[in-house]
C-alpha cells in the first residue's frame, strides 16, 4: 500500500514537536541527577581517590541535575497548556478558512441571482427607489465577495500588494458597514475627519481591523460611537475608535489582547487580538488609551513615504 501523508496543519505539527522536546527535557534532569549520584556511591563505597574538588563537583552536579529536573517537570504544565492553546488557534483558522470558502460560494450565487434581479428590474421601469435598493444589495455582495476572497489570500499565506489608501477612505469604508446596526440599535455614529497622511497598506487587512474595533464599540456603547481621523505629533495616520460604554476594567487592560479573553458574553476573543497583528503587520499599533466613561482605542499607521516593508509572520 503506497504511503499516504496525514493532513496536518503547522500549528499541530508543531505542538507535537515542541510536547516531544519538552518532555525529552524533563526526563534529562532526572537522569543527570541519577547518574552523578551513582558515581558520588560507587566512589565512596570503592574508596576511590577522587579528591575533595571532585566530590564537591559531582555532589553539585547531583544537586543542579535534581533541580532541573524539579523545574522543568513544573514547567511541563504550562507548556502544555501553552501548546494546547496553539493547537486550538490553529484549528480555528482551518475551520474560519473553511466557512469563509462555502460563504463566499453562497454569496457569488447569490451576486448572479441580485445582478438578474437589477437588469430586469431596469427593463422593466421599477420605481427608482427599488432600483437604488437592488443595486445596493449587488454592490455591497459584491464587496463582500472581494473581501472572503481577500481573507481566503491571506489565511493561505499570500502576500497582499501593499498600495497607497487614503485613511479617512477607508474608515468611511468600514463606517458604511456598521451603520444600519447602529440604526437598529438606535445608537449614534460620529465621523470627524482629519487630515492623516496616506498609508500603504493592504485596504483589505485594514479594512477588517477597522471594523473589528467598530463592531467592539458597537457591543458596548449605549448612546455613541464617534470616530476621529488625523495626522498624530510623530507623523503617523491614527484613527481613534471611543464609546460611551462601561470601559474596560483594570484588571483586563492587559489582558483584552490576548487571543481567546473577552469581556463579553459570547464573544470569541479574537478581534482585538487579529487587529493588532494586523496594525503590527504594517508597522504600526494598536493601544487603548486612558478614558472615562467609555472605552477609546488609537490605532496609528506609518505614513506612506515613512513605512517600511514589514514581513507578516509564517
Amino acid at each position: 500500500m503506497p504511503a499516504t501523508r496525514k493532513a496536518t496543519s503547522p500549528g499541530v505539527t508543531a505542538t507535537h514537536a515542541a510536547r516531544r522536546i519538552a518532555l525529552a527535557a524533563v526526563y534529562f534532569g532526572p537522569v543527570v541527577f541519577l547518574l552523578a549520584t551513582a558515581v558520588l556511591v560507587v566512589g565512596l563505597w570503592k574508596g576511590w581517590n577522587l579528591g575533595g574538588v571532585l566530590y564537591v563537583a559531582v555532589a553539585v552536579l547531583a544537586a543542579l541535575g535534581a533541580a532541573s529536573g524539579y523545574v522543568l517537570q513544573r514547567r511541563l504544565h504550562d507548556i502544555s497548556g501553552a501548546l494546547e492553546r496553539a493547537q486550538r488557534t490553529s484549528t480555528v483558522g482551518l475551520l474560519t478558512a473553511g466557512f469563509a470558502h462555502e460563504m463566499k460560494n453562497a454569496l457569488t450565487v447569490i451576486l448572479g441571482f441580485a445582478e438578474l434581479s437589477r437588469t430586469a428590474a431596469e427593463k422593466a421601469n421599477t420605481d427608482a427607489k427599488v432600483l437604488r435598493h437592488l443595486r445596493e444589495v449587488e454592490n455591497e455582495t459584491r464587496r463582500t465577495v472581494a473581501q472572503l476572497q481577500s481573507f481566503l489570500s491571506y489565511s493561505a499565506g499570500d502576500r497582499a500588494p501593499r498600495i497607497p489608501r487614503d485613511v479617512n477612505e477607508l474608515v468611511r469604508e468600514s463606517l458604511t458597514m456598521i451603520r444600519p446596526m447602529a440604526r437598529m440599535k438606535e445608537l449614534t455614529v460620529e465621523e470627524t475627519a482629519g487630515e492623516p497622511p496616506r498609508v500603504n497598506c493592504d485596504p483589505f487587512a485594514v479594512r477588517q481591523m477597522l471594523l473589528n474595533l467598530l463592531l467592539n464599540a458597537l457591543d458596548f456603547a449605549r448612546n455613541r460611537i464617534v470616530v476621529t481621523t488625523s495626522r498624530s505629533p510623530d507623523g503617523q495616520a491614527e484613527v481613534i475608535v471611543a464609546d460611551d460604554g462601561p470601559g474596560v476594567p483594570p484588571q483586563d487592560r492587559q489582558r483584552i489582547f490576548q487571543r481567546f479573553i473577552t469581556t463579553r458574553a459570547g464573544g470569541n476573543g479574537l478581534g482585538l487580538t487579529t487587529s493588532r497583528e494586523i496594525a503590527e503587520a504594517h508597522g504600526g499599533s494598536l493601544t487603548l488609551l486612558d478614558s472615562s466613561p467609555g472605552a477609546t482605542f488609537s490605532v496609528r499607521l506609518p505614513a506612506a513615504a515613512a513605512q517600511q516593508p514589514v514581513n507578516r509572520p509564517a
